[in-house]
Order: C-alpha cells, then sequence, then structure tokens
C-alpha cells in the first residue's frame, strides 16, 4: 500500500487517490510492474489473480486523481452497473492550451479507436457517444493557458484528452495528442471529484482528491 492513499472504504468499494506513472492494470504482452491492482491485493477478496479484478473504470498511466475499486464480485458487478447508467458524475481538473471560448460548453464527438494505430482514440464518424462538459475557471494570458473543471458524461479511453485536442485545445502536457512542449513532464489531468449514491446502502457519497504536487506547484507558477 506504499505511496497509495484511500480516500474512503467500506465492505464493498474503495477509492483510492492514485498517483501518476501508476497503471490501473497490466495492458496485454506488456512487461510486469507494480499496477493499481497489485497494490490493492490485499485489500480485496477476489478468486482468481486476473489483472482487473475490482476494476470498474480507469485512469490513464498519466493521470492522476480518484479511481473506484470494488473489494468483490458483488461490489464489482453494482459499481460496473451504476457507471453503464451513468449514475457517477466524474469531475476533472484539466489545463489546455489556448483560451476557452464561451466559458461554458459541451463536446459531443463520437470517438473511436485509428484505423492504423489501434491503440491511438481518434474522433470517428459512427463511433461510440462521447460527451463532455466544461466550465473555465481560469486562463492564464501570459502562457495562453486555461483551467477548466471538466465534467465527464461518458467515460471513452482517453476522452478528454481527445474531445479537447479535436476543439483545438489540447491538453497541457499531453504527448501523444499535442506536439506542444511545456516545462511540465505529463498531462495536466486529475481526477477531482467523483459523486454517486453508494448501492450497498444507499447513501450519497461525494469524493474529492486535491491537486497533486507537481499539478499545483506548476499552476502556481503560472500566476
Amino acid at each position: 500500500m506504499k505511496n497509495l492513499k484511500i480516500i474512503y472504504e467500506d465492505e464493498g468499494l474503495m477509492a483510492v487517490d492514485k498517483p501518476a506513472g501508476l497503471l490501473v492494470y497490466l495492458p496485454e504482452n506488456h512487461k510486469e510492474e507494480k499496477t493499481l491492482v497489485s497494490l490493492l491485493s490485499d485489500k480485496t477478496s477476489f478468486e482468481s489473480d486476473g489483472e482487473r479484478n475490482g476494476i470498474v473504470h480507469r485512469l490513464d498511466r498519466g493521470t492522476s486523481g480518484l479511481i473506484l475499486v470494488a473489494k468483490n464480485k458483488k461490489s464489482e458487478f453494482n459499481l460496473k452497473k451504476i457507471f453503464k447508467e451513468r449514475k457517477v458524475e466524474k469531475i476533472y481538473k484539466a489545463l489546455v492550451w489556448g483560451k476557452v471560448e464561451p466559458n461554458e460548453g459541451k463536446i459531443n464527438i463520437p470517438l473511436g479507436r485509428g484505423s492504423k494505430d489501434r491503440l491511438r482514440v481518434v474522433p470517428k464518424e459512427g463511433g461510440r457517444e462521447s460527451i463532455t462538459e466544461y466550465k473555465v475557471e481560469e486562463y492564464f494570458p501570459q502562457k495562453n493557458m486555461t483551467l477548466l473543471s471538466v465534467n465527464l458524461k461518458t467515460g471513452r479511453t482517453h476522452q478528454v484528452r481527445v474531445h479537447f485536442s479535436a476543439i483545438g485545445h489540447p491538453v497541457v502536457g499531453d504527448k501523444k495528442y499535442s506536439k506542444r512542449s511545456t516545462e511540465i513532464n505529463r498531462q495536466f489531468l486529475h481526477a477531482e471529484k467523483l459523486r454517486f449514491v453508494n448501492p450497498f446502502n444507499n447513501e450519497e457519497l461525494k469524493l474529492t482528491s486535491n491537486l497533486s504536487d507537481d499539478l499545483s506547484e506548476f499552476l502556481a507558477s503560472l500566476s
């Protein structure tokens, strides 16, 4: 459990503050390394050693912040159900290039896998419905960057990164979907808040993760 901060835990689930750089689980044919699943294995009660045991949604390696983990099969089923039914509010902090206008908006662009690079996600006609809402929090004219609060209405792979790149405002530090270089060495994207009704006791949970040190220090340098 070293370096992992648990924000909330009960008999069925955990909310973990995932650091940037940590994989949630090992992809196929990936070299062996520590993952969120392996670090939490002593906190769950799955019979097999499957790499995705307990994972009901995911964060990219370079994204920090809140992620829910099921502790057993029943919990995994119930949590996947509320995610599928879009009953989990997911709020991210994102810093993007350029001045985003208007101050509030919605991006509704279907997404799918690239035809040449299957690890790349692209806007695609006939792709899966993908909806991102945002609010501008602050514009930094000296660096031409905008801090956003992002409400992820759907949960597609790389959704925030691809959507803002598609409208000309790629996430700062994103090496995959932006060609712009910056002083920060990973994408400025943080899963800040989760809100949902706990399926085990019907109580509303409102969970928050503060910006990680590298992101908060970078943000302070812009002012």
